[in-house]
């Protein structure tokens, strides 16, 4: 028979102490580092998909301005498809009602001013309206500066007399879980420049315009 000693027993309540006092300390640890882990985590996550649908509002302000200007007329027809092309580049994110508004204005010199000459946008009941935003007559001004370091109105250096360019505009009501906790939304926006390949300006139907 084998006979444990007292110094034995002293061994093992000593060890099985510090076992649980180690993990005691873990426990410790992960309940002081586990919020932190899942809050980068969560962060992280928000963060990449804001950066990707920023990217695809970029895309589709491309996207609207590129269809509109294939031809050289636009009606309400031609516009809502072309709105719902737009629409599925932000697939699978929901875009409808107004989690987004995508806009088309058509822009040409009055005078040596670029101004407004039609603006449209198909509103959440699938009517083509103008964007407040873009009344006709607005003047467009994108700040910039010359070769000479002045500020210019970069608008102006894209028309001449006789031509109009087209603006696609997107903004984004962008949602999501992380948003709701700071505020309902944060708005993104873009805006894309293109010359008509066909004409020197889109010509909107029903819209009475120099050169239409």
């Amino acid at each position: 028979m084998k006979l444990r000693s007292k110094s034995d027993n002293s061994n093992k309540r000593i060890a099985s102490r510090k076992q649980l006092g180690e993990r005691g300390v873990a426990a410790v640890e992960f309940a002081l580092i586990a919020p932190i882990m899942i809050l980068m985590l969560f962060g992280s996550t928000e963060l990449t998909q804001a950066i990707t649908i920023d990217r695809k509002v970029t895309i589709a302000a491309s996207t609207i301005a590129d269809l509109v200007t294939q031809g050289s007329t636009l009606d309400c027809t031609v516009l809502k498809n072309a709105d719902a092309i737009t629409r599925e580049v932000f697939a699978p994110y929901d875009t409808q009602g107004d989690a987004a508004k995508i806009t088309v204005v058509s822009v040409a010199l009055y005078g040596t001013t670029p101004k407004v000459e039609w603006s449209r946008t198909v509103d959440v009941g699938g009517n083509c309206v103008q964007d407040s935003a873009y009344p006709a007559g607005a003047t467009v001004n994108v700040s910039g500066t010359d070769s000479g370091g002045n500020t210019i109105n970069l608008i102006s250096s894209m028309l001449t007399a006789d031509n109009a360019i087209i603006i696609g505009d997107v903004e984004l009501k962008y949602e999501s879980i992380g948003t709701k906790f700071i505020r309902q939304y944060y708005n993104m926006g873009e805006r894309f420049f293109y010359r008509p390949r066909k004409s020197d300006k889109i010509c909107y139907t029903g819209i009475t315009t120099s050169g239409c």
